[in-house]
């Protein structure tokens, strides 16, 4: 099974527990994990090791949507960030994944079966992160054109 490098970010110690079992109980693949306590922590945190990232959105100092936006600022278009929050209202969606590039959106409490069908199509069947080119640039979410209508 393939060594998997994920940093999960949120200000609960707690959430960041459940998020690390969830992802071990699913055994996709071999997690090793880097914590952070926010988006400011993560950013200072963050490497070219890190393969997969899990991002809460209410934190303080530095949202989640401001750091996945940081991360692809810096060019790292391949990494998947998936953002597990309580934020469940279709435009907080539509600014994760549009505005802040976020891959895959999560909504707490989640389940292993919800995380599961986020991370999926990123690992193959040896465990290992699924790399290759995205579809470009094309906006992420189906609400784009409801919110713009």
């Amino acid at each position: 099974m393939g060594k998997i490098k994920a940093m999960v970010v949120d200000d609960s110690k707690i959430m960041r527990s459940a998020v690390k079992r969830a992802l071990n109980q699913l055994m996709v693949a071999d997690f090793e994990f880097v914590e952070a306590m926010d988006g400011e922590d993560a950013l200072g945190k963050f490497n070219n090791e890190i393969e997969i990232l899990f991002v809460d959105w209410n934190m303080p100092n530095m949202t989640g949507v401001e750091f996945a936006k940081a991360v692809r600022d810096k060019g790292n278009d391949q990494i998947p960030i998936i953002m597990v929050t309580a934020e469940k209202s279709m435009g907080k969606v539509d600014k994760a994944l549009n505005e802040g590039g976020a891959n895959e959106y999560v909504t707490k409490p989640f389940t292993a079966d919800k995380m599961h069908k986020a991370i999926s199509d990123y690992f193959d069947d040896d465990g290992n992160l699924i790399t290759g080119d995205e579809d470009d640039n094309e906006s992420k979410s189906f609400f784009k054109g409801i919110l713009n209508s």
